[in-house]
């Protein structure tokens, strides 16, 4: 099979997965490219598929196919609900709701790159819980046409390679630094354990955020005492520090629990629609905005490292099975196979 990802090559910033998952199709004996053509520098290749994905390629990757002949897949990326109004801003840590021209320029925003998946051969969401926002808030219940539900997969041949050792004494955290993440909740969480006067280990937090978000984050925690570092490894570097954390703290977060389950490190995260499609009981889970609770929950975990490895032995176990709906890039190449070659998955 010849399949396009019509994509703009990787920053280091990214996460990669999207080339990770080119490489796993290419492991399986699939011709893949990776990169934005037009007709005027288009290679000839009879390519079967096109993908494309996100407001920038969406229109141009389904023109493209249908310019030479070929079918073309839609994957619908992250809603934000409050964005879309069917959540509250608030509740995502936010200081006060979006205003209706906002959520209008929204809507339009989303709607306009979306709507691509009617006209394509075939589109995929991340999960039910995006389905339906999709759905409800910006094609009025509209079913969208051969949608197929996928998690993103989680790169996990890394952890292969890397050899195994005890936790070093740090916690984890990876993620964006934004309100909707819930990582000031963390380090809220932090501080109620510090007032307690429990002796935590040091936060590494990998992600990255605009200027304002570190500036807070790094002032919040230097102001309270709390020892954090912060980071912005990637790929094997990144896997490197997950598999020797003692635990790793996630807030709403899809992608990374999986990576601390599959480096044996016990997850607490947020009870969130997505997070719980994903995971169901193979990590530990707060409800959102119970910061006390979730103070709780780091306790406890510090606390009971050989109860908390069963746990995380019994979702790495889930997780490599697909007994789950969260994946790995191994496991979501069967999907793409399945999807490109007409089947439903």
């Amino acid at each position: 099979m010849k399949i396009l990802f019509y994509q703009d090559l990787p920053s280091i910033e990214s996460t990669l997965l999207t080339w990770t998952l080119c490489e796993e199709l290419r492991l399986l004996g699939h011709y893949v490219d990776y990169y934005k053509p037009t007709i005027e520098n288009y290679n000839g290749i009879k390519y079967d598929w096109v993908h494309g994905s996100g407001a920038d390629s969406c229109w141009p990757a389904l023109n493209f196919a249908r310019e030479i002949g070929a079918k073309c897949h839609i994957h619908l990326e992250g809603v934000a609900p409050w964005r879309v109004g069917i959540d509250t801003a608030r509740k995502h840590g936010y200081e006060a709701e979006l205003p209706e021209e906002e959520i209008k320029k929204w809507k339009d925003y989303y709607g306009g790159w979306m709507i691509t998946a009617f006209d394509a051969d075939s589109c995929s969401v991340n999960g039910m819980f995006q389905q339906e926002t999709i759905r409800a808030s910006l094609f009025d219940g509209k079913p969208l046409p051969n949608c197929h539900l996928i998690s993103c997969g989680v790169d996990a041949r890394y952890v292969s390679t890397l050899p195994g050792s005890d936790p070093q004494g740090y916690m984890i955290t990876i993620s964006r630094l934004e309100n909707n993440k819930k990582v000031f909740m963390i380090a809220d969480a932090l501080v109620i354990l510090k007032k307690r006067g429990l002796c935590i280990p040091p936060w590494m937090v990998i992600g990255y955020g605009s200027h304002e978000q570190v500036e807070r984050l790094v002032d919040f925690c230097l102001g309270n005492k709390i020892v954090f570092d912060l980071r912005t490894y990637c790929g094997a570097s990144k896997w490197f520090w997950i598999k020797h954390a003692n635990i790793m703290l996630q807030g709403l977060s899809g992608i990374p629990p999986a990576e601390g389950l599959l480096c044996d490190v016990p997850v607490l995260g947020i009870a969130s629609p997505s997070v719980i499609e994903l995971f169901g009981d193979a990590i530990y889970t707060v409800e959102n905005n119970d910061t006390e609770g979730y103070a709780d929950k780091i306790e406890w975990l510090l606390k009971n490292p050989q109860e908390a490895s069963k746990k995380t032995a019994y979702g790495k176990t889930k997780l490599l099975n697909g007994e789950i709906f969260a994946c790995t890039q191994q496991q979501l190449v069967e999907k793409y196979e399945a999807i490109f070659s007409g089947k439903k998955i």
